[in-house]
């Protein structure tokens, strides 16, 4: 252990934990490994040892690419509790479901004691890049509880006043995370590195946090939230700052139908990851991305036909106004789409990094036929285990939507906005820009369905503005979060389907003359396909014998609207903590 790592004591000695049980001098007390506080924090090289333990807080890629299993973009194989409100209970395990302060007392231990250093510039420096982590630290709890207790200083056992603090609001937490993110913006450098945090760094993740917040006020009107303007300018603004004085651009080769595969299977593209986490071969630094996705024995993961349906044609006109859409099978379907889609799943031609032979998706390893390819990188690195693609956490792409639909919730979009934002995006998946005044005049029908609290004369861009941001950030963390924020519980409530088919029997999926694949019920007919399912237990057809492929249609959906948009404290933390207060309707 680094000597300058100071002690990760267990989560339970913060409120709401199993503080009171903890012992006093095991508290006050340091490893022999480890020096104290008191002679440490003296130099520029103590406090960058200090703060680049912070970042192994940040997200790992298992963390990103399987956040999105708990919204409408994945059916894998169970139905998550986010889904099933009369199954839900409360945790008891005190520190339990995220409800853990361990990496927060650490970096506040250094904002005890960071003034210490002589290099003051320095102390400047890291100052910013620990606000940066502590700003991240809060809006996660944000995100997942609303209010809960802020703490800018350790805590300590015989501290019962802070031990035993009641939750802060959520509008004060809020400030504060902004607080620190607007002073870390000053205090941070301006140097790019995508695996260190910068002023640009700090200005990405402000408009992050400023678009959720924006948009939770804006459409939780129950909650009576003032200022969800003032959070959307400041979100456009600093996307704005990252977007004039930044230096960063969208990653393109020219390629339309390789770049966007190439941005998350193999090394970070340093033009447009503004945030990541690197993984090395050379340094057994691995994961089991690969293993993942392609694997029968792991959770069978495949993104839903409506997500599908999302993806544009190349010409910019939805998929779903065509004709027929809704039964149009497989190979149809792919037909002059957006050229994300056919580097997000497999679709017709596909082939693997370095290989040229032509594969179909494996419905043993993908309940919707809608098998994941966006992460997936070479043949070599598919073991269990073995796969080391880098992966972004925050990149220009996320920064360029977050100010259009910053501008656009606050009705000053313009063509000029959206032609340095969103036309971007759109250029390098070989997509027709958006067109305002025609998205205005003309909203999606089906996307204004799905999205019915969206109204007024913006809402057209609006409406597209989601699709774009759906289909570009897919698998990326960010499909739950947005459908929080928008009030769009209800999208969860439905049994999330897969590809179409109008009746059991064989299927060749690619029309080339071989039978690729057999639906049956019962015992399987004979027959030559590649791969037999049958859809008559948790996989089935809709209609029986025809439809979309459907998983769990024996489990209740259901999300609580006046409660499923938060999560529960523990009650062991209630129970420690007398003055926590339960989340409303729990």
């Amino acid at each position: 252990m680094n000597k300058f790592n100071i002690i990760k004591v267990c989560t339970v000695c913060l409120v709401g934990m199993s503080a009171v049980s903890c012992n006093n001098s095991f508290m006050d007390r340091f490893p022999i490994a480890e020096i104290s506080p008191e002679n440490s924090f003296k130099t520029a090289k103590d406090l960058e040892l200090y703060t680049n333990s912070f970042y192994e807080n940040l997200p790992k890629i298992n963390d990103i690419v399987r956040a999105d299993n708990i919204s409408d973009n994945v059916l894998y194989s169970n139905v998550p509790m986010e889904q099933r409100s009369d199954e839900r209970d409360i945790p008891s395990e005190a520190g339990s479901s995220n409800w853990n302060w361990g990496i927060l007392r650490k970096i506040n231990i250094f904002f005890d004691n960071y003034t210490r250093c002589e290099d003051k510039i320095a102390a400047l420096k890291y100052e910013g890049v620990a606000r940066f982590f502590r700003a991240w630290f809060y809006f996660d709890k944000v995100k997942r509880f609303g209010g809960v207790p802020w703490y800018e200083t350790e805590i300590k056992t015989d501290n019962e006043e802070l031990l035993y603090k009641p939750k802060d609001s959520r509008e004060f937490i809020v400030d504060k995370i902004v607080e620190d993110l607007e002073i870390a913006v000053d205090r941070l450098g301006i140097t790019r590195k995508p695996d260190q945090v910068s002023k640009w760094t700090a200005l990405a993740f402000l408009s992050r946090v400023c678009l959720y917040e924006g948009t939770y006020r804006k459409y939780h009107t129950e909650l009576n939230l003032p200022d969800a303007d003032k959070f959307l300018e400041k979100a456009y603004k600093a996307a704005e700052r990252v977007m004039s004085e930044s230096g960063y651009k969208l990653y393109t080769t020219g390629s339309p139908s390789v770049d966007y595969r190439d941005l998350f299977a193999l090394e970070l593209k340093d033009d447009e990851v503004i945030l990541g986490r690197r993984y090395s071969l050379s340094l057994n630094k691995m994961h089991n991305t690969n293993y993942y996705f392609l694997s029968k024995t792991q959770q069978d993961v495949g993104l839903t036909k409506d997500l599908v349906n999302s993806y544009l044609m190349s010409n910019g006109t939805p998929f779903t106004a065509q004709t027929g859409y809704e039964k149009m099978q497989y190979k149809a379907e792919m037909v002059g789409r957006d050229n994300r889609l056919a580097q997000t799943i497999r679709s017709i031609g596909y082939t693997r990094i370095g290989n040229d032979k032509s594969l179909l998706p494996d419905f043993e390893a993908s309940m919707t036929g809608y098998q994941v390819v966006k992460f997936i990188s070479t043949e070599s690195q598919d073991g269990d285990g073995t796969s080391y693609q880098d992966i972004s956490i925050i990149r220009y792409a996320e920064v360029l939507l977050n100010f259009a639909e910053a501008k656009a919730e606050l009705g000053i979009l313009t063509q000029e906005d959206i032609d340095k934002s969103i036309k971007l995006i759109r250029a390098r998946a070989g997509v027709t820009n958006l067109n305002l005044a025609m998205a205005n005049s003309h909203p999606d029908e089906i996307l204004a369905a799905e999205y019915s609290n969206v109204t007024g004369t913006n809402k057209g861009v609006i409406l597209e503005i989601r699709r774009e941001r759906r289909v570009e950030l897919v698998l990326e963390g960010f499909r739950y979060d947005d459908l929080m924020r928008w009030k769009m519980g209800k999208l969860l409530e439905s049994h999330f389907v897969g590809m179409y088919f109008p009746a059991l029997g064989e299927f060749d999926l690619d029309e080339d003359g071989v039978i690729d694949l057999l639906l049956f019920k019962g015992k399987a007919p004979e027959s030559k396909a590649k791969q037999q399912i049958e859809v008559s237990g948790v996989l089935q057809l809709t209609e029986g014998d025809s439809g979309y492929l459907v998983g769990f249609l024996n489990i209740k959906k259901k999300f609580n609207e006046s409660r499923d948009y938060l999560y529960p404290i523990p009650s062991g933390d209630i129970l420690l903590n007398k003055n926590l207060e339960q989340n409303p309707n729990w």
